[in-house]
């Protein structure tokens, strides 16, 4: 009888118990479930450009951070697929592939590298997932660069960089106009370094009236002593008063330094794939005062970046290479940190790039990589060269179309400018994923092709503030308000001399 009683007593208190993991009524109706949906990001992380690829994963982390815990899309929450693209093509259809696969992303944060991203935009396109570059410079990715009418190739793509056109107009225009150079030689490190960067630069030069003493072209993703030995020789006959250097940093240092010690002295003038550490790491004083330039600012000439600075110096200040905060994010493929990309890095080449970074990601920029960017460094002080006042001798970007400011010699804040301008770029890439899924996610049950089309029209239509200013795009998918800025290699680090912003679109 005893044994009967316990018995059913041990069955009421499972029911109950069934009833309340259930949601009873006693217990009051259960609360609304929260949905997660993914935000990829493709960035190098490994080897020699991993570096940028860790800023850029570190500024995308504390973007989604803070959409999570300020409810930016009520009743969802977001979580991270990193996946590392090596900067090559092959890691790039591999992180592609991998990312168009999942049913849960509803945007992608990159590739830096525009090799990359002439990969990867058409499997990603295919499958209707909004992407948002911070660097890619290469001008066909937004049909920039195809006979009229232009076409739109990858409808669902965007960037926050400016293009090859517009790095190699500027560059032109700065050396004809402000440095007053006349006989200009050109180094050309071939697409991989820019969808004819040097090319570009040569026509834009012609038409100030410069006269172009030799295009020379390289291997700009090796550095073969005979190569820079054959360059070198050839400057000492044409005698320029300027050389542009369209390569990456391993040949330009070499032949810097060869140049240093056999002649002819004479300035040199640096896509993208110069601005990396390595560089002046490389030439020691033999840089001193050589101009670089990057398609994104330095965040001490962002006014408004200094809440994602704050933000992001305080988590990631001791950042070595691996950060302290990691958290764990349930899609991760996250291997081991190194160094810059740029914006068109060479597939397997070392970071062209300063961003990245350009065309040295511009990767490496890095011709048509990513653009990725060192950091730009505080100075020793003293004067830019040919530094003018503000706007007075402004380079015709397009009457009147262009803004110059003048940059101080030293960096307002040199502790800023220790985080690579491309993380800022790829912050401002995620909040507008972020802020465009806040539009479309709630009310919804699932990610599905809908939900992706109305995405990628929000992106398109959206407009903020951002760290890196006025976020938003054009018709194409460019951005409203591209930027150039030009570097000084003092005492081997890089110090902004100038800043030349295109009004909006």
């Amino acid at each position: 009888m005893f044994a009967g009683a316990a018995a059913l007593i041990v069955v009421i208190a499972a029911v109950v118990a069934v009833g309340l993991a259930a949601g009873s009524p006693a217990d009051g109706p259960p609360g609304p479930r929260t949905r997660t949906a993914t935000l990829g990001l493709m960035a190098p992380l490994s080897a020699d450009l991993a570096p940028a690829g860790t800023a850029v994963r570190n500024a995308v982390r504390l973007a989604v951070d803070e959409a999570n815990s300020q409810g930016t899309i009520p009743g969802w929450k977001i979580r991270m697929s990193v996946q590392d693209d090596l900067s090559r093509p092959d890691g790039g259809a591999r992180a592609a592939g991998a990312l168009a696969a999942d049913q849960s992303v509803i945007g992608v944060v990159g590739p830096l590298s525009s090799t990359v991203a002439m990969i990867a935009l058409p499997t990603l396109d295919a499958a209707g997932i909004a992407v948002v570059s911070p660097s890619n410079s290469r001008p066909e990715l937004t049909g920039a660069a195809s006979s009229t009418p232009r076409t739109r190739p990858y409808r669902t793509y965007f960037r926050l960089s400016g293009t090859d056109v517009l790095a190699a107009r500027y560059a032109a225009e700065y050396a004809v106009r402000v440095m007053g150079r006349s006989r200009i030689a050109v180094v050309d490190g071939g697409p991989d370094f820019g969808t004819s960067l040097a090319e570009r630069f040569a026509a834009e030069a012609s038409r100030l009236g410069a006269t172009v003493t030799g295009t020379h072209r390289v291997d700009g993703s090796a550095d073969d002593g005979s190569e820079v030995e054959q360059v070198a020789r050839h400057l000492r006959t044409e005698a320029p008063d300027l050389v542009y250097v369209a390569t990456g940093y391993a040949f330009a240092a070499k032949l810097r330094n060869e140049l240093a010690e056999h002649g002819p002295a004479v300035s040199v003038l640096g896509s993208d794939g110069l601005f990396d550490p390595h560089y002046p790491g490389r030439t020691q004083s033999a840089s001193e005062e050589d101009l670089v330039t990057d398609l994104a600012a330095p965040l001490s000439e962002l006014p408004q970046a200094g809440e994602f600075a704050a933000a992001y110096l305080d988590r990631w200040s001791d950042e070595d290479g691996s950060d302290s905060n990691r958290g764990d994010d349930a899609r991760s493929n996250e291997p081991g940190h190194g160094a810059t990309a740029g914006r068109n890095s060479p597939a397997g080449g070392p970071a062209s790039g300063g961003g990245p970074t350009g065309d040295g990601t511009n990767s490496g920029g890095p011709g048509s990589g990513a653009r990725t960017g060192a950091g730009a460094g505080g100075s020793n002080g003293g004067n830019a060269p040919d530094r003018a006042a503000s706007g007075a001798d402004s380079p015709a970007g397009g009457g009147g179309h262009v803004v110059v400011s003048a940059s101080p010699a030293v960096s307002p804040s040199p502790d800023v400018d220790v985080i690579p301008p491309v993380a800022a770029y790829a912050y401002d890439a995620a909040r507008a994923l972020l802020r465009a899924a806040g539009s479309v996610l709630p009310g919804r049950d699932d990610v599905d092709e809908a939900t992706r089309a109305a995405i990628v029209t929000a992106v398109g239509q959206g407009r903020f503030p951002g760290a890196t200013g006025d976020v938003g795009f054009d018709a194409w998918g460019d951005p409203l308000t591209p930027v150039v800025t030009v570097y000084a290699v003092r005492n081997r680090t890089f110090v902004p001399v100038r800043v030349h912003r295109s009004a909006p679109s």
